[in-house]
């Protein structure tokens, strides 16, 4: 079982997860020729930049959820608090929501 401190640490790390993906990200996105994609490449560049905006949103969202959570002593459930953003482009499951 695991403690409060540690779902909170789990939460936060998912936070950061998501964060350091999205710096590594702008800077692939930084050094692409972009007069080289498609139209077709770059309105799926820039959904997924909308996406990835709300994942961070609500990862940051679930740490607060969690730190407030935690300072008022209420047991914390790591499954229910933890985010865990699906499917996504790089999920097989992916395709099944585009076709």
């Amino acid at each position: 079982m695991l403690t409060t401190q540690q779902v909170v640490d789990q939460v936060r790390s998912d936070a950061a997860r998501i964060e350091r993906f999205v710096q590594r990200r702008e800077t692939f996105l930084d050094a692409l020729d972009w007069t080289m994609l498609t139209c077709d490449q770059v309105h799926d560049a820039a959904m997924l930049d909308f996406m990835l905006e709300d994942d961070l949103a609500e990862a940051l969202q679930r740490v607060s959820m969690a730190e407030s959570l935690a300072a008022m002593g209420m047991p914390l459930v790591p499954t229910f608090i933890r985010y865990n953003p699906f499917p996504r482009p790089w999920h097989a499951e992916w395709l099944a929501l585009v076709n």
